[in-house]
């Protein structure tokens, strides 16, 4: 027998090493789609060889939502007090394509409605994707990435804990909870391939071994997004109200709800996505549609990749079909 033909499938596929691998996920289904996803593969080119050092970065992303409910300045904060401070900020624009990459492997069990909802939320403003460092972080503890996500919070609302982001920000409901934070190292690693072109990779790269200090630019940042971007209450009666009190088709439909007959999810989909960005309004419109969504999962569905946290570490249970 050759040693090509004793290397597993994924490793006649993939120049991504098993150590490599095993080091960034511990799933082995996440293993073996991320040694042949694309976008993994050229983080591994910029990151690869200092995975070490990666163990320590973890990645949040601060969405549209939180531009316009002013929860930036707030989740910086949240963030410093856990322990992670900015080595990096890439400003991007969601858009259709990249909606799709960065959920690529949750995207399965996501409704119709969810996707379309996402599509015209997300690209509203721009997301700032925060490089953090665990300063807390070392060689005994989990990777920067799971102890973050577990900061997070469970979405329930009943059981969250005042430590948990959720919690600090008000999560109001449905996809308007502020941030994206990526669940463990490849999936930081993808997500910066997702986002960043060669060049802006090797610059977080660098930034990452210098231990960067990225504060006074993250502020710029966000100071500069909301001068942009006026603020919004996500109050669903006040947003029916302000909508009402516009001209136009979207105002028709407020005024029609005003009078007992509230227009349905997809006229209200229909409506965003004729508004331009910047139009006053959309946020009162974006608003209406996040509280019209029913169940954003379909039933009975579970993700291409197992969500990877706290609980699975090495020297726990894994769960079944890890």
């Amino acid at each position: 027998m050759t040693a090509l033909q004793e290397r597993s499938p994924v490793d006649q596929l993939t120049e991504i090493p098993p150590a490599v691998r095993q080091a960034v996920t511990w799933s082995s289904v996440k293993a073996d789609l991320y040694a042949v996803d694309h976008y993994f593969r050229e983080a591994y080119w910029a990151f690869g060889d200092i995975i070490g050092e990666m163990q320590s970065i973890a990645l949040c992303m601060l969405k549209a939502e939180a531009t316009a409910g002013r929860r930036l300045v707030p989740a910086l904060r949240a963030l410093e007090q856990a322990g992670f401070r900015a080595v990096d900020a890439v400003r991007f624009r969601h858009d259709r394509l990249t909606i799709r990459e960065v959920w690529r492997y949750q995207f399965n069990i996501a409704t119709r409605h969810r996707i379309e909802a996402m599509d015209v939320i997300l690209p509203s403003t721009d997301t700032v994707a925060l490089v953090l460092r665990d300063e807390r972080w070392t060689s005994a503890a989990v990777p920067a990435a799971v102890r973050l996500n577990a900061l997070k919070g469970p979405a329930d609302p009943a059981l969250r804990q005042p430590t948990h982001l959720r919690h600090q920000l008000g999560v109001v409901q449905g996809l308007f909870n502020f941030t994206h934070i990526s669940d463990e190292l490849a999936d930081v690693m993808r997500e910066l391939a997702v986002i960043s072109d060669e060049a802006r990779r090797l610059k977080t790269r660098e930034r990452i071994l210098a231990n960067h200090d990225a504060r006074a630019e993250v502020l710029e940042i966000f100071a500069d997004l909301e001068a942009r971007h006026p603020a919004h209450d996500f109050d669903i009666e006040h947003s029916w109200a302000r909508l009402a009190a516009r001209e136009g088709p979207a105002a028709e439909a407020a005024q029609r709800r005003a009078r007992g007959d509230t227009p349905s999810l997809d006229e209200m989909l229909a409506l965003t996505r004729a508004m331009p960005v910047e139009a006053p309004g959309r946020w009162d419109l974006l608003t209406i549609v996040t509280h019209l969504l029913g169940d954003m999962n379909v039933p009975g569905v579970t993700p291409t990749v197992p969500n990877v946290t706290e609980e699975w570490r090495p020297d726990a249970a894994r769960p079944v079909g890890s």
